[in-house]
């Protein structure tokens, strides 16, 4: 998988243009040596794969009036589009690689200066290489000889200024963007500060003992945030330097897209040497995005002198003259080791000391690890594999045993209370066998009518009964009867758990399975990273944030600083820059959907598929606009786009 644009958008022509020749079989040296340099020249290009070809066409390069071999024409017109193809290749992933970085640049740059603290950790992360620069100017400032053995004359410039109000050497050493003319906001802040109040007559003297004190404050306020200031200013013209950069770098991207059709049409030329002034207004477009001094140079010297010219513009004149700018001005961001410098100079002592504590500690710790271990134990044991184990026994043992009442127990009150009823029927009322077998049948229904007779007779006269009748024999009756009732509501009851005897057994298991799921879940984030769904919302949102960028410039479309002929273009065609700019934005587009979408999916595809209806340069800005409306209604909420367009305006 390839993130190169390039690999998008230039190496698809190589399947279109004619590069193959009709004779398999090379006829002499030069067919032999151009057929070895051929099959090395295919996407993606070698920078060595390039320079080979482009020395073998300037050895080989046919003499004026010399009628050469056919297969050896076609094989050289052959070499001469790939060549060519390669240098736009290649042109297409400098420019956006530089252009590339600037963009990353600049916004590392902005969000120091939105912030104090950012500011105030990058004055200390840069402040060893400011002293190192101030120590070099004394040490040049030493090697001028003086009259005076000390030289304090001279270090007094250094670190005075004759003007109060004008950075000194010592400053612009420390931060060089003011040594450029930059205008520094603390000067009109400190006039105000310290400026005498004309109001002083109409003043009370509270009122103003007051204003006075206010104002020598902010003044001193703004004497200690001074060093703040300084560096958010150095952090915007860093940033405006990076934005430059990349405006640059993305008009000639843009132009370089302009050339991709003509592009197109040269490859698919018979004999491009014989047409080279047809085909002028091509070449010198090209060669005039990637350098303009490349297109001084003559036609008619041939391809290889154009070609050599390029290959030098984007191989070594371009990266070299990048280079050389950003060093010069210092756009880049600091290196690795500056931003590292105090954590590696404070680790080292706040590790030892927090070594130290914890060897005086020992004790205590393996007291708190005991415990730690003991309570893990136990957890495990009681909270969760002794209920598993119940859970297993349930499922084995298919609920057979009573939780509540058994049913012996049930059967034997019943009984009891069927004999005594049967006894006091044959003696009270003198039932025959007939007579008793149709009672019990009655009393296993709950049937009770003729005791319960016999107790009514009894209360009529209770003292009576008491003593000389059955009236305790049917209270006893009535409570073992109460007691079998009660027995057979506890054996429903007892019914009904059992029939959710394995529900119970996983609710009391269930917590245990929370505490163990959420705790590895934990692990598993600290140890091997969170797997956030589509990338993350970090980076869903940096595409949302693209998305809206590219919106933006297709409605405003910003002026080009080179080239003022953008005013004269129609309304629907988008200019060069803004067309570099679209082409940085939708690499980023087309990067999360290679890494962040799922593989092989209709997301990722659909997605695809409208990045390269943006990238389309026979779309116009009409077209383009409606391609993201169709973004947002497929993409939004998928993606979440709505929620942090909602989250970025509260």
């Amino acid at each position: 998988m390839t993130f190169k644009f390039s690999a998008h958008y230039a190496d698809p022509l190589f399947s279109l243009g004619h590069f193959q020749t009709s004779s398999p079989v090379p006829n002499t040296q030069v067919e032999q040596a151009f057929r070895d340099i051929d099959s090395t020249l295919s996407p993606p290009f070698s920078a060595d794969a390039i320079r080979n070809a482009v020395t073998a066409l300037r050895e080989h390069a046919p003499v004026s009036g010399y009628q050469g071999d056919r297969v050896s024409d076609a094989m050289r017109a052959v070499l001469l589009k790939k060549v060519m193809l390669g240098l736009y290749a290649k042109a297409l992933d400098l420019f956006l690689d530089e252009a590339s970085t600037a963009q990353e640049d600049s916004e590392w740059w902005s969000e120091v200066e939105q912030s104090n603290l950012s500011a105030a950790l990058y004055l200390l992360q840069s402040f060893p290489h400011r002293i190192l620069k101030v120590l070099q100017v004394l040490k040049i400032d030493r090697r001028i000889p003086q009259t005076s053995t000390l030289h304090l004359p001279r270090i007094r410039s250094i670190f005075l200024s004759k003007n109060p109000w004008q950075p000194s050497v010592f400053m612009t050493t420390l931060f060089p963007h003011l040594g450029a003319g930059s205008p520094t906001s603390i000067r009109s802040h400190l006039s105000g500060a310290f400026r005498t109040d004309t109001r002083r007559s109409t003043l009370t003297y509270l009122e103003f003992l007051r204003d006075t004190l206010c104002r020598y404050m902010s003044g001193f306020t703004l004497i200690v945030t001074y060093p703040l200031r300084l560096v958010r200013e150095e952090c915007n013209i860093k940033r405006r330097g990076n934005e430059r950069i990349r405006n640059e770098r993305a008009e000639v991207l843009g132009k370089l897209l302009g050339v991709r059709p003509k592009l197109a049409r040269w490859l698919d030329a018979p004999n491009v040497e014989e047409d080279v002034l047809a085909d002028r207004e091509f070449l010198l477009e090209f060669a005039n995005a990637v350098d303009p001094t490349v297109s001084n140079r003559p036609l008619e010297n041939g391809m290889p002198s154009l070609l050599e010219g390029l290959y030098n513009a984007i191989f070594v004149a371009q990266v070299e003259r990048h280079s050389s700018y950003l060093n010069n001005n210092d756009l880049r961001r600091p290196s690795r080791l500056t931003l590292l410098w105090p954590r590696l100079l404070f680790l080292p002592p706040l590790t030892l000391y927090s070594l130290k504590l914890l060897y005086a500690s020992r004790a205590s710790l393996m007291d708190m690890a005991q415990d730690a271990l003991g309570t893990l134990r136990n957890f495990l044991e009681d909270w969760l594999l002794q209920p598993l184990y119940g859970v297993y026994r349930t499922i084995r043992a298919g609920g057979d045993e009573a939780m509540i009442v058994r049913p012996e127990s049930i059967a034997a009150d019943l009984e009891s209370l069927e004999r005594m009823s049967l006894a006091l029927a044959r003696e009270k009322l003198g039932y025959d066998q007939q007579q008793l077998a149709a009672l019990s049948q009655q009393i296993r229904l709950g049937d009770f009518t003729p005791l319960l007779k016999i107790f009514e007779e009894d209360i009529k006269s209770p003292f009576k009964s008491a003593f000389v009748g059955t009236l305790l024999r049917t209270l006893f009756i009535q409570v073992q009867k109460a007691k079998v009732d009660i027995d057979q509501a506890l054996a429903g009851i007892d019914k009904l758990l059992k029939s959710q005897e394995l529900t119970f057994a996983f609710v009391g298991v269930a917590p245990a399975f929370a505490v163990v799921y959420a705790i590895g879940g934990s692990l598993n984030r600290l140890l091997f990273g969170r797997r956030a769904k589509y990338g993350g919302k970090r980076r869903r949102q940096s595409v949302w944030l693209a998305v809206r960028r590219i919106e933006r410039l297709l409605f405003f479309q910003p002026k080009s600083l080179i080239n003022h002929d953008d005013e004269d273009r129609p309304s629907d065609v988008i200019p060069p820059l803004t067309s570099g700019l679209l082409v940085l934005s939708l690499t980023h587009l087309r990067k999360y959907a290679l890494t962040s979408l799922p593989a092989r999916s209709q997301l990722r595809e659909g997605f695809l598929e409208d990045v390269r209806d943006l990238e389309d340069p026979s779309l116009g800005r009409w077209e383009k606009l409606r391609v993201l409306d169709r973004m947002w209604r497929n993409w939004a909420n998928e993606l979440g786009w709505h929620q942090m367009a909602g989250e970025s305006a509260s």
